[in-house]
C-alpha cells in the first residue's frame, strides 16, 4: 500500500507491520506500542499525542484496503493500542469499531487476528467491550446458525470461545444457546471447524457454576445424548465429534462423566483402530484423559477380561513400533497414562522404553549425520522427560542404552530441556549427561570429542608445537554446553574439565 510515510511510523516500521510472518508483526507492534508510550512520557497524552493521529490515518487507509498483509497491519497496530493502559474512551471506542469491521471480512488468517486482538481486550476489561457483550454473542449465534461462509462460522466460534473464557460471569445465561449451537460444526466436514467448536464447548462448559447442580446437570446430560447421536451417524466426522465431546465432558464436566466412564473407555478402544487418522489420534488422546479422571478406574475397569491400563498400555506399545504415523502421539499418550497411573505402570516400562531405544536406534541408522530432531523425535524426547517424572530412579537401569541415542538427535531446546528434567529427577545419570553434553558441544565446536588434561601428551603436543583440538577451544565449550543446560552442574572439580583451560 502506498501512501505519504509519517512522521513517526517509518517505512521499516510500517513494512513490518504488515509481514505475513506473525512473529515480525508482534515485534513491530511491540516496538510502535513503546513509541506511543514515548510519546506520552513527554507529556502529550490522549488526542494530543501525534503518534495516535497518525495511526488512527493509517488504520482508516489500511482497513479500506482490500489485501490481507494492509488488514494484518490493522490488527498489529490495534493490538499495539489496546497495550496502552491509558488509552482515552474516545480512543477505546474507535478500537472496538475497528475491530468490528476486521471481523466481519471474508479473509479467515485477518478474522484470526483480529479475534486474538479481541480476546485482548476482554481481559483488559474494558467497559466498551463488556457492554457489547450481548451483542457479540447473539450475532456469533446468528452466523451459527443461518450463515454458509465458512469464514464467518469459524470467526463466530473464536469469538465465542474469548467471550466464554473472558466473561464468564455475563455469559452463563447464554450457556444453553451456545451448546446448541456447537452441534452443527462439531459435526463439520473440516477438521478445523470440529476443532474450533470443541475449544469453545470446553470455554462454555466452564461457565456452568458447579453448585447450580440441576441445571448444570441438565447441560450435561444433553451434551452426552448428543454425543450418542454423533456415534449412531457412523461417519469419520460423527466419530470424531463423538470424541471431541467426550474429552471436554471429562476434562470440565466433574463428577458427572464418573457414571459414564465405561462407556467413554470402551468408545475410546473401540475407535482406537478407526481408519481415519484424525479419529485414532483422538481416540488415543482421549485414553490418558481417562487416567488422569479416575486413575483407580482405569487401572481396574475391565474390558474382555483386561484392565483398561493392559488393554491401552498394549495397544500404545505395539502402535508406536508398528506405525510411524501415529508414533508421536502413542509415546505421549503413554507417557502421561505414566503420570497418572505411577506403580501401576511399572510392568510397562521396560517394553515402552524398549520401543524409544529402537525407534531411536532406527532413526540414527537412517541419517547419515545428526540432525534436527521431527516430530517423533520431540515427542520421544518429551516422553522420557515425562517418564522420568513419573517413574523417577526406576527408570535408571532402562536410560544406559537410551542416553547416548538421545544425542543422536542434534542439539535441540527439546534435548535440553528433556535432559535437564531426567538428570533432575534421576540423579545417578547427571554425571554421564555432562560427558555425553560435553563431548556432543565440543564436536559441534572444533569436530572432535572433548578431551580431559592428559600430562604426558598434552607435554610432548607442546614440544612438538602442536596445540590439541580437544580443547584449544574448551572455554568456548564449556560455556556453550553450560548454557545449552542451564541447570546442569558442570563443576569446575569435575575430572573431565579440570585444567581445561591450561
Amino acid at each position: 500500500m502506498s501512501d505519504h510515510l509519517g512522521e513517526h511510523i517509518k517505512p521499516d516500521l510500517l513494512r513490518e507491520l504488515r509481514s505475513e510472518d506473525s512473529e515480525k508483526r508482534a515485534n513491530a507492534a511491540a516496538t510502535l506500542r513503546n513509541l506511543i508510550s514515548d510519546a506520552e512520557a513527554g507529556g502529550k497524552r490522549g488526542e494530543e499525542n501525534p503518534v495516535y493521529a497518525e495511526l488512527n490515518s493509517r488504520l482508516r487507509r489500511l482497513l479500506g484496503a482490500s489485501n490481507t498483509q494492509d488488514r494484518l497491519a490493522c490488527t498489529a497496530i490495534l493490538s499495539a493500542l489496546v497495550d496502552i493502559d491509558m488509552l482515552e474512551t474516545k480512543q477505546k471506542v474507535r478500537v472496538m469499531v475497528q475491530l468490528g469491521a476486521l471481523l466481519k471480512t471474508s479473509d479467515m488468517v485477518v478474522c484470526t487476528e483480529a479475534a486474538a486482538v479481541f480476546k485482548k481486550v476482554l481481559r483488559k476489561r474494558w467497559p466498551e467491550a463488556l457492554n457489547s457483550v450481548e451483542k457479540e454473542v447473539n450475532l456469533c449465534l446468528e452466523w451459527l446458525g443461518n450463515e454458509r461462509s465458512e469464514v464467518r462460522r469459524m470467526t463466530a466460534l473464536l469469538v465465542l470461545e474469548a467471550l466464554c473464557q473472558e466473561s464468564n460471569a455475563t455469559l452463563y445465561q447464554y450457556a444453553t444457546k451456545i451448546l446448541t449451537s456447537l452441534s452443527s460444526p462439531l459435526r463439520d466436514s473440516k477438521l478445523e471447524m470440529r476443532l474450533a467448536a470443541a475449544r469453545a464447548l470446553g470455554a462454555c462448559l466452564q461457565l456452568v457454576p458447579k453448585q447450580d447442580q440441576s441445571p448444570r446437570n441438565v447441560l450435561l446430560n444433553y451434551l452426552f445424548e448428543e454425543l450418542q447421536r454423533d456415534q449412531q451417524l457412523g461417519t469419520a466426522e460423527g466419530y470424531h465429534a463423538s470424541l471431541l465431546r467426550c474429552q471436554e465432558l471429562v476434562q470440565y464436566g466433574g463428577m458427572f462423566m464418573q457414571a459414564h466412564l465405561g462407556q467413554a473407555s470402551e468408545m475410546a478402544l473401540k475407535l482406537k483402530d478407526h481408519r481415519d487418522p484424525v479419529v485414532r489420534k483422538a481416540a488415543i488422546c482421549l485414553l490418558p484423559m481417562l487416567a488422569r479422571y479416575s486413575p483407580q478406574d482405569f487401572t481396574k475397569y475391565t474390558v474382555g477380561g483386561e484392565s483398561l491400563l493392559v488393554r491401552s498400555c498394549s495397544f500404545l506399545i505395539g502402535l508406536a513400533r508398528a506405525s510411524e504415523r501415529d508414533r508421536p502421539t502413542s509415546f505421549l499418550a503413554l507417557a502421561h497414562i505414566s503420570q497418572c497411573c505411577n506403580i501401576e505402570f511399572r510392568p510397562f516400562l521396560e517394553p515402552t522404553t524398549r520401543v524409544i531405544r529402537d525407534v531411536l536406534a532406527m532413526r540414527a541408522k537412517s541419517r547419515s549425520s545428526i540432525s534436527e530432531p521431527d516430530e517423533t523425535a520431540i515427542a520421544i524426547l518429551r516422553t522420557i522427560a515425562i517418564l522420568a517424572t513419573a517413574m523417577g530412579p526406576a527408570l535408571t537401569r532402562y536410560m544406559r542404552d537410551i542416553l547416548d541415542l538421545m544425542f543422536t538427535t542434534g542439539l535441540s531446546e527439546a534435548l535440553c530441556d528433556s535432559l535437564t528434567i531426567v538428570e533432575r529427577e534421576v540423579s545417578q545419570l547427571q554425571p554421564a549427561i555432562q560427558d555425553r553434553l560435553l563431548d556432543m558441544v565440543s564436536i559441534i565446536l572444533v569436530g572432535v570429542p572433548f578431551r580431559p588434561v592428559q600430562p604426558s601428551l598434552d607435554g610432548l603436543e607442546n614440544r612438538m608445537g602442536a596445540v590439541s583440538l580437544h580443547y584449544a577451544n574448551a572455554s568456548n565449550t564449556y560455556a556453550s554446553s553450560t548454557a545449552s543446560n542451564g541447570t546442569s552442574n558442570f563443576s569446575m572439580s569435575n575430572d573431565r574439565t579440570n585444567g581445561m583451560n591450561g
